[in-house]
């Protein structure tokens, strides 16, 4: 058995994470690392683009002293022989090689260690090709990170403006709150584009000013 090693997890984390029912599941599961239940020695977190997804995992790598990987391409069988890893924006690419993840997968089930995977779409339902892959990460416990809630809303406006060090009125936020996508990617792009016109133009942040931006951002696609 594994040490269970302290986890301090407050509403608002030190690495702008935000504590709220479309994350608590996963939450809760990174906190009750490595009492995972068992047999779960691998675990899928899925959800949209900027839900928290990669915070969540630098989170389990402090708690873990898991090694974070973004790519594994040019790979070498000792470099995978740690017991904790953190696979973050897994996909079926080439960023991803199927050959790697299989050795990763048995080294990890044999040290008895852990891996959690990241990604937009759960780990089970990608198109892998390679047979023992795909049936392996078939097993996968899946957890989703669910669609941006109404009530969410406005603490991630103030979230990202407070990570951005741009000040921003009470009246601003209640304004935009009923005018925004309910988007993460959205919200975090909104917040970017408010703060740079706001730079470019040496003004504050004013009513007037972020409808410009949410005129220009109605045009756009958001990733």
């Amino acid at each position: 058995m594994i040490d269970q090693l302290p986890f301090k997890f407050s509403e608002k984390t030190g690495l702008g994470l935000i504590s709220s029912p479309e994350n608590e599941l996963a939450i809760k599961w990174i906190k009750n690392w490595p009492n995972w239940p068992k047999p779960s020695q691998f675990l899928n977190i899925f959800g949209p683009s900027a839900s928290g997804k990669s915070i969540i995992g630098r989170l389990h790598s402090q708690n873990s002293s898991g090694k974070i990987l973004t790519s594994l391409v040019n790979w070498y069988p000792e470099e995978l022989k740690n017991r904790h890893f953190i696979l973050d924006e897994v996909t079926v690419s080439e960023n991803w090689s199927e050959e790697a993840l299989f050795f990763l997968y048995q080294s990890v089930t044999e040290s008895m260690g852990t891996v959690l995977m990241i990604s937009k779409e759960p780990i089970s339902s990608m198109a892998w090709q390679l047979d023992d892959l795909r049936s392996r990460l078939r097993s996968i416990h899946t957890l989703e990170i669910l669609p941006l809630g109404e009530k969410l809303i406005k603490p991630l406006l103030e979230h990202h403006f407070t990570q951005r060090q741009c000040m921003v009125s009470t009246s601003v936020i209640n304004f935009l709150v009923p005018r925004v996508r309910r988007e993460y990617s959205y919200i975090q792009k909104l917040a970017h584009e408010i703060d740079m016109l706001s730079l470019e133009l040496k003004q504050s942040v004013t009513i007037a000013l972020v409808k410009r931006v949410l005129i220009k951002m109605s045009e756009e696609k958001i990733e």
